[in-house]
């Protein structure tokens, strides 16, 4: 939504001023953003994950990741491995699941069998993973506590590519796409390229998760959701009905709310 000035300039030599206002005015209007209520299904689990680009559901159960598309239902599970602490599926070809017991992280294919696992307790120098998401090629991103830092780390290689410098305190969510890596911690909000360069760094106001679309910043606060544009420097809050957020997701312009009972679907417009 655009914010026009219209103002009465009497010399013409003003004229640049006024473009100059005028697209400044625009570019840093932050677009309003509605949730239009789509439908709901009934839904028992433990955790909600999220859904992929073919609208598959993924979700926990008893320590199994089911993936459930249409009618046909594929698990994963490892006895040895145990609890899934997070699971990504933004790449279909090859899906996360991290058992943070363990120091482990198994890759997924799109039938969720098991393509390589990564044991950090057998990879010098130690590492202690707090999260894990997938990077480019054959990386993850993982976050060692040992150390406070966030590393690109190639699993064929066994070696960290790069390193940023150390973050002021523990992560709480992580998450990435194919270009950048989004982190949150009890103090700040982050977002890196895939060098590692820091790109934003905004103050987190008690947020206790997140998620992206299409340069929009969608966060969860004492069970309420909040929305930013990118380049926006306020959050609005999200008007929904109140119902327990227990996990949420966004995919495809697609809101997905998890309330213990339900799987509640929105459809998300910009105005």
């Amino acid at each position: 939504m655009f914010n026009f000035i219209f103002l009465y300039f009497p010399r013409m030599k003003n004229l640049n001023l006024f473009l100059i206002l005028l697209i400044v005015n625009t570019v840093y209007s932050q677009q309003s953003l509605e949730a239009r209520f789509l439908k709901k299904i009934k839904a028992d689990w433990d955790h909600f994950v999220g859904v992929d680009q073919f609208d598959a559901l993924y979700f926990i159960e008893n320590e199994t990741l089911y993936k459930k598309e249409n009618k046909k239902i594929q698990t994963y599970s490892n006895l040895q491995l145990g609890k899934i602490d997070h699971v990504q599926v933004f790449n279909t070809l090859k899906i996360v699941a991290f058992h943070k017991n363990q120091n482990t992280v198994v890759l997924l294919d799109n039938r969720l069998a098991e393509l390589v696992d990564i044991n950090f307790n057998t990879i010098a120098p130690y590492r202690i993973l707090n999260k894990v998401t997938l990077g480019s090629d054959t990386t993850f991103w993982i976050f060692n506590t040992l150390t406070l830092q966030l590393e690109l780390f190639d699993y064929e290689t066994n070696k960290t590519k790069l390193s940023t410098i150390p973050l002021e305190d523990s992560v709480l969510v992580m998450n990435s796409d194919y270009n950048n890596l989004y982190v949150l911690t009890p103090s700040y909000f982050y977002q890196f390229n895939y060098t590692g360069s820091l790109l934003q760094k905004i103050k987190n106001d008690g947020f206790e998760d997140f998620s992206v679309m299409n340069g929009v910043y969608l966060f969860k606060k004492n069970n309420k959701l909040y929305y930013k544009d990118q380049n926006a420097n306020e959050f609005r809050s999200l008007e929904i009905p109140k119902n327990l957020i227990k996990q949420f997701f966004v995919m495809n312009q697609t809101l997905y709310i998890y309330d213990g009972e339900f799987l509640n679907h929105y459809q998300l417009i910009k105005d």
